[in-house]
């Protein structure tokens, strides 16, 4: 959707998940779209030096929030917001939502 006008997949990918979780990681990601835990560290680390994300180590794990602070904030924001509401409901739950507590034992997936 948003891929011909970030220049890539995998950036289009980070920014939908790390602007519907309000923040997200490397792996994390990675492992949510199936895509190499490398391609996904070199975007977010160019789409830190552009000032778009900002990133925050948290024990050993580098941490991606938007930038609130970067002048277009604003406008991409509400361009992620747009894009997250036309993606269907099956993929939003399969991607986008976080399980907040644990799995009931030997509760069946």
């Amino acid at each position: 959707m948003l891929a011909d006008l970030f220049g890539s997949q995998t950036t289009e990918k980070s920014l939908l998940l790390v602007a519907a979780l309000g923040e997200s990681y490397a792996l994390e990601i990675a492992k949510t779209f199936q895509i190499s835990k490398t391609q996904v560290a070199r975007t977010l680390l160019k789409l830190e030096q552009a000032d778009i994300l900002i990133g925050q180590d948290k024990g050993r794990t580098r941490v991606y929030t938007l930038n609130k602070g970067w002048v277009l904030f604003k406008e991409l924001n509400a361009l992620l917001q747009k894009a997250l509401s036309n993606v269907p409901l099956d993929q939003q739950e399969q991607y986008f939502m976080k399980r907040m507590r644990p799995r009931k034992k030997n509760k069946a997936l």
